[in-house]
């Protein structure tokens, strides 16, 4: 039959001693101060169910090394570590009960760090608060401590040099020399928030050490991250790209600074770290949340290959870490040679614009939203128009010069197939399609700007398809050139200039906007882009102010609009209103009357519009007769 002594810390009163034996049923067959513990009295039969603080629950281990006998654990105020590293039950009763069923406690790997006993993590690094924190039973206390994490995140960090030499799942030996905001040890994933939540596949005594590398590469990253792990954790979700994961029997890290860490909590500094599993150390009954994550093979690496090294660590050591990441020489070298590629006028940039203002303007005339699109998945703009926005970040002369005549013969080659098919085509109607792009607004900016950070954001990101971000540049300006040469060819130059408005307008938008995204992307130094983006924004406030004019017609009709559709007048119900013209105002409306209208009720139904929204009108009147359930 199993027999259990209870093993109480030496500093608890008599009176809380009583009440703790008192709270554990059935009754243990001995009870003893850690003081008194003697381990050779016990054998491999015998359980100790032992309430101590961390300090001391380590000194037993020590004592248990060699030993058979079978070890339990209850909560204790100060036993913080040993909790958590061993999913110990904080209730004290529970704890009790998992240690009655139990018929055997199994034997667990231990993480030694310096030769030093580690019950939950070890922490490299004074910021890496965001990756873990601890548990509280009160809600508000909660997210207390978890805003505390948060503004930790707000404020300077520096990456470090750190060499990691470790051995891969084929057993070799490998080093990686990173620059890192800090790195996080333990010896099992369920032990650690951040790690139950990412690693998913690693269980209890896998024989391993599991690791994460933070390296981010701004604090935009990094704070996104927290956030997410703090208020919106998902359980299984994947590890971005800045962390790394490496899980092996023993690691070795090195650093040309003092190393600053804490383990299980408990702040200190070396030159050097070993961390490295001792097998089956002794046998402990772990609490039942880790008893039943079970064994699992789970992966030896994530992201290890992603980290920085070479040139992106030598930068990201040079000084703190930026807002927003900055691009690497390498990226910006490979970046810049692909747009000045892009700003060359070739013969396959000008036969696809020719054929894509073609299928605009057929889709145009035809009113088809369809073929319209068709022209923008063609259109081949994006490239000179990103071209401009980098140069004028730079303010690189031949790179400007370049994209604009390049985007000069794309215009004027639009123009020309417009018109001549304008020209050919006996149809002069301006339908929903030209319509909507000869009275441009603010809107349209701010779909010119959302199309410039597309464009940047495509260029500088290599995972992600220019075709999509090509479209949305295409979208603002392949129809309103086709639009302008339609004007022309009707020679209707209210058509003309009302889309070559809306040209300009996305034109200056776009570069200002990838320009900006650009600087963001850290492309540029912002002393060298100031020239560059104050002109550009220039010219944008200068295209608004017309823009503002036609924004501000639009909400005036369409209050109007709303003031009177479905409004009951004495001479009837007002439907499908119209405004044909602002300057002076002219309505189209019609009206649902009982009986027929001769002039005179013309002449009061446009006063009575009139007094609605008062202000004269002219009046183009259509006039149903409701005859019973028919309406005509």
């Amino acid at each position: 039959m199993k027999k259990i002594t209870f093993v109480y810390d030496p500093e608890t009163k008599q009176e809380k001693l009583e009440e703790l034996i008192e709270r554990l049923d059935p009754k243990p067959d001995n009870h003893i101060s850690y003081s008194e513990l003697n381990i050779n009295d016990f054998s491999s039969k015998d359980w100790l169910a032992c309430s101590l603080p961390d300090i001391l629950l380590k000194e037993l281990f020590e004592q248990l090394k060699d030993s058979e006998v079978n070890l339990g654990l209850l909560p204790h105020p100060k036993m913080d570590q040993g909790k958590k590293g061993f999913g110990i039950n904080t209730i004290f009763e529970k704890a009790w009960e998992e240690i009655q069923v139990a018929k055997e406690a199994p034997k667990i790997d231990l993480m030694l760090v310096n030769e030093q006993l580690a019950f939950n993590s070890l922490v490299i690094g004074t910021s890496l608060s965001i990756l873990y924190s601890n548990s509280v039973s009160n809600f508000f206390e909660g997210v207390k401590a978890r805003f505390s994490q948060l503004t930790k995140l707000f404020r300077k960090v520096k990456l470090k040099p750190y060499t990691i030499t470790y051995k891969n799942g084929s057993n070799e030996e490998k080093k990686l020399e990173t620059a890192a905001m800090g790195i996080i040890a333990v010896p099992h994933c369920e032990s650690n928030l951040i790690f139950r939540r990412v690693i998913q596949e690693s269980g209890l005594d896998d024989g391993r050490i599991h690791v994460l590398i933070l390296a981010p590469k701004s604090l935009f990253s990094l704070i996104q991250f927290g956030l997410q792990n703090l208020f919106f954790p998902i359980k299984g979700g994947t590890l971005p790209s800045f962390v790394g994961y490496i899980s092996t029997s023993e690691v070795f890290i090195t650093s040309s600074e003092t190393i600053q860490f804490a383990l299980d909590g408990e702040e200190n500094e070396e030159k050097d770290l070993t961390i490295n599993l001792v097998e089956e150390r002794i046998k402990l009954l772990p609490g039942a949340s880790l008893i039943d994550a079970g064994e699992k093979g789970g992966p030896t690496e994530i992201n290890a290959s992603l980290l920085p090294t070479g040139r992106l660590k030598e930068e990201l050591l040079h000084s703190y870490l930026p807002w927003v990441r900055h691009a690497t020489s390498d990226e910006f070298k490979e970046l810049f040679s692909l747009l000045r590629k892009n700003s060359q006028t070739t013969s396959t940039y000008l036969v696809l614009m020719a054929l894509s203002t073609m299928i605009a303007t057929f889709g145009l005339f035809g009113d088809s939203a369809p073929v319209v699109i068709g022209a923008m998945i063609l259109a081949p703009l994006m490239g000179p128009i990103i071209s401009l926005a980098m140069g004028a970040l730079r303010q690189d002369a031949l790179l400007i010069k370049n994209s604009m005549i390049t985007i000069f013969w794309g215009i004027i080659l639009g123009l020309i197939f417009s018109i001549l098919i304008t020209l050919i085509t006996p149809l002069e109607i301006l339908n929903n399609q030209i319509t909507a792009r000869i009275r441009p607004n603010l809107l349209d900016l701010g779909i010119a700007i959302a199309s410039g950070i597309a464009g940047a954001y495509a260029y500088s990101k290599e995972e992600i398809s220019k075709t999509l971000a090509g479209v949305a540049i295409s979208v603002a300006l392949v129809p309103p050139l086709a639009v302008a040469g339609i004007g022309i060819g009707w020679v209707d130059w209210n058509v003309f200039w009302g889309a070559m408005l809306l040209l300009g307008t996305n034109l200056a938008g776009i570069v200002m906007a990838a320009s900006l995204t650009f600087l963001l992307l850290g492309f540029t130094p912002f002393r060298l882009a100031k020239r560059g983006l104050l002109i550009s924004l220039g010219i944008s406030i200068i295209i608004a102010l017309p823009l503002g004019l036609s924004f501000n017609e639009m909400v005036k009709e369409n209050n109007i609009i709303q003031n009177l559709s479905g409004k009951e007048i004495p001479h009837g119900l007002l439907r499908e209103v119209k405004v044909i013209q602002m300057q002076p105002l002219k309505l189209s409306v019609t009206i649902l009357s009982e009986k027929a209208l001769d002039e005179q009720d013309f002449l009061e139904i446009r006063k009575e519009i009139e007094a609605e929204i008062d202000q004269e009108i002219a009046l183009e009147l259509t006039l149903g007769v409701r005859m019973g359930d028919i309406e005509k």
